[in-house]
């Protein structure tokens, strides 16, 4: 993993340096917050794929930084590792957009163990786009060609679920499963209805894209396959 480490501590940061090291991280350091933003500024969204962050830093403080990469829609995995244990600041970091927290000194097999996890939830939350769809996971918006479509929570996942399968039939069994949450068929036309009406909106104003095979199950076309029989 590409991580950046923010803190002035030296003889903490040769300790992370000593310790990452050895689990096969990259590590990039910035002592300061002002050196911090330089770092960030001069690379693309997305170069690191961990920031370890300090709270009290000289200059600009950990919190501000923390502040500037959200509103700059940077949304890299941030954890905030730091000696301030007071419960405020973990909810005032968390609410800032941290992906964690974790009180120095870390223990260095629990803190890679959370990196990992901190990346693996992020990348489940990356936009998804299949043809004319986009899917922003994070914020759970959806648009076609550009024009917003607005969707009910279970409109939403019955979407997900076709555009994850990327052009192939997905059964009715397993749309109840990952939609419903059910594992039989209740004998009702649950899944139909809801279909109809994400059809609706989604294909408002564009070519139909949700094709069905009959007692089988779904698909979503990219938008230039052929309709099933």
């Amino acid at each position: 993993m590409k991580t950046l480490l923010v803190d002035d501590d030296q003889t903490f940061v040769l300790f992370m340096e000593a310790g990452l090291s050895s689990a096969g991280v990259e590590l990039t350091v910035a002592r300061s917050g002002d050196e911090a933003r330089k770092v960030l500024l001069s690379k693309a969204p997305g170069h690191f794929d961990v920031i370890l962050l300090d709270i009290g830093l000289p200059g600009i403080s950990g919190l501000d930084i923390l502040t500037t990469i959200r509103e700059a829609g940077n949304e890299t995995p941030v954890i905030i590792v730091s000696g301030e244990s007071r419960t405020g600041q973990k909810v005032k970091g968390l609410s800032l957009g941290a992906d964690d927290y974790i009180v120095k000194p870390p223990e260095i097999e629990e803190l890679v163990a959370r990196m990992e996890a901190a990346v693996r939830r992020r990348e489940l939350l990356e936009p998804l786009e299949y043809g004319e769809v986009q899917l922003d996971l994070a914020q759970r918006r959806v648009s076609r060609s550009g024009r917003r479509v607005d969707l009910s929570p279970r409109e939403f996942d019955l979407l997900l679920a076709l555009v994850r399968a990327k052009g192939n039939l997905v059964s009715r069994q397993t749309l109840l499963h990952d939609v419903w949450d059910m594992d039989f068929d209740p004998g009702t036309n649950v899944l139909d209805v809801h279909v109809g009406r994400l059809r609706r909106k989604i294909d408002a104003g564009g070519d139909p894209l949700i094709q069905n095979k009959r007692g089988k199950g779904y698909r979503i076309l990219e938008g230039t396959d052929e309709a099933l029989d």
